[in-house]
């Protein structure tokens, strides 16, 4: 049944299920990708797993992440993270928003807070933990193994010279093969170590050409508006200029204009005032009987 599920899962082949170390179940949870993209920025995506295994996931993302860039995956839920690295990329379905990536732990784990995990999981995680026992210890047991393949070997005396140098090579496949898990985590680390070193680079390159650039726009803007400035000053001057003088003749027609209405009022205000003291004048002198009335004139007969 193992086999028949994890078949029916893609219909592309499958490069990877031949070392796939761990069995992988559907478990659908909430993760938090972070770190840099292929064109060197950094990004933070909620997504979630379609599939999950011991050793690293499937997941749908928006971003461009290339094969063999690390990121930084979190499980919110059960509240773990680790660093992963990009081994596989499926191209975006039409009309699907995203696309698929397979992600590798660099520290196999059960990231996903899966409840019942399948039983290799448990088998797969001891043999981790003995393999980088056996790493560690390597070292140290290494000169007691040494001695082991002569003892093996017929004395010298017995043994022609021709076939005196083969023990050797018997003893060497003994002591690199608990040494492969090792190999792979060793790769790994050099390749983030190298991936990281090569983001940095490139970096520094585009952050030197950003200030190149931003300091050449930011002359070139310099002198536009010290143009502009300039160009603003010689308007505005004439500007000035032209107001002031319309304002100025303004000014000489309105005078001119107040000046003919006060004389035109001045002179009539004269008149008002020399008509009221004459009126005045005679009212007066008739009431106090100064000036005779006049008698009308007599008619005259006609003969």
């Amino acid at each position: 049944m193992e086999k028949n599920r994890t078949s029916s899962i893609t219909k592309e082949p499958d490069p990877l299920a031949a070392n796939r170390r761990s069995t992988r179940i559907d478990f659908v949870t909430t993760v938090l990708l972070s770190g840099k993209d292929s064109s060197g920025m950094p990004f933070r995506e909620y997504t979630q797993t379609a599939k999950v295994n011991l050793h690293g996931c499937k997941v749908r993302t928006s971003y461009r992440i290339l094969v063999g860039m690390l990121v930084t995956v979190e499980c919110p839920k059960a509240g773990t993270s680790g660093k992963a690295v990009c081994i596989q990329v499926w191209d975006p379905k039409a009309g699907v928003a995203g696309h698929e990536i397979a992600l590798q732990l660099v520290k196999p784990q059960n990231l996903w807070g899966v409840p019942n995990p399948p039983a290799d999981w448990e088998t797969a995680a001891k043999a981790i933990v003995q393999g980088r026992l056996v790493q560690s210890e390597g070292p140290r047991s290494a000169p007691p193994a040494s001695p082991g393949p002569p003892a093996a070997v017929p004395p010298p005396p017995a043994v022609p010279a021709a076939v005196a140098p083969a023990p050797p090579p018997v003893a060497a496949p003994a002591r690199q093969a608990p040494v492969a898990g090792s190999t792979i985590e060793q790769r790994l680390a050099e390749l983030e170590r190298r991936s990281t070193q090569l983001v940095e680079s490139v970096l520094d390159i585009l952050r030197g050409q950003a200030e190149e650039i931003t300091r050449s726009s930011l002359d070139e803007f310099r002198q536009q508006v010290e143009a502009l400035v300039q160009d603003a000053h010689v308007r505005m001057r004439q500007n000035l200029q032209q107001a002031y003088e319309e304002s100025a003749g303004s000014l000489i027609s309105l005078r001119a204009d107040l000046m003919e209405q006060m004389a035109a009022r001045g002179a009539q205000m004269i008149r008002s005032s020399e008509d009221i003291l004459r009126t005045r004048l005679r009212s007066q002198l008739a009431v106090e009987g100064k000036v005779a009335p006049v008698k009308p004139p007599e008619p005259v007969e006609k003969k």
